[in-house]
């Protein structure tokens, strides 16, 4: 089989005993580059997980094997836009929520702010993935705009520390108010913000 990985073709034996050192060769040659691993294309099939169970069933078979790796910056604006998708689409979801608690939370209810509180978290620690990372000044095009973004992650960070609270008191008329009136206001202005960082990069790439 033939692995390309950047601008290089590798050939290695269709055996259990070459996986260790395709993966070993990988981790080295994307690191060496300061790439980000994104996912494997085998032999015509985008593979984004498990990719080590997959040689190993697949092994035998396998031909060809392409490395998709990016940079930092487009690693991290993938993950901005992913962010500004989720909170464009998780708004209305949330509206209708805080109706649901208004009333009377059902079990549905429940399971949906869960999963709102885990799309939060991802939120927080996405930003703090990126704000970490040494070369953000070349990620992002205004550490003004970013530093008002880390502000409103901040805020929500603090809304979910007193929210845990609410939940054990069983203030439903709360809950709603806090998702009603402040987390999907600030979810408004975090995309806002996000719009600002992320599209006008890709207007002024675009204009090169």
């Amino acid at each position: 089989m033939k692995i390309y990985i950047i601008d290089k073709a590798i050939e290695y034996e269709n055996h259990r005993n070459s996986i260790d050192k395709i993966f070993e060769e990988i981790n080295n040659m994307i690191s060496s580059e300061n790439l980000v691993f994104s996912h494997l294309i085998i032999d015509g099939i985008d593979i984004y997980e498990d990719h080590y169970d997959y040689f190993l069933d697949n092994i035998k078979y396998i031909e060809d094997v392409k490395v998709v790796a990016k940079t930092i910056k487009e690693t991290s604006h993938e993950i901005l836009f992913s962010a500004m998708d989720y909170m464009e689409r998780a708004m209305p979801e949330i509206e209708i929520l805080a109706d649901e608690f208004y009333k009377e939370p059902s079990k549905e209810s429940w399971q949906k702010l869960t999963e709102l509180i885990g799309g939060i978290k991802w939120l927080i620690d996405s930003f703090v993935i990126i704000d970490e990372n040494p070369e953000l000044k070349e990620i992002i095009n205004s550490y003004e705009t970013w530093n008002l973004y880390a502000k409103d992650i901040h805020e929500l960070a603090e809304l979910m520390g007193g929210f845990e609270g609410i939940l054990e008191s069983a203030d439903f008329v709360s809950t709603a108010d806090i998702l009603s009136y402040e987390i999907v206001p600030l979810f408004e202005e975090m995309k806002g913000k996000l719009e600002k960082l992320v599209l006008e990069e890709v207007d002024m790439g675009a204009s090169r």
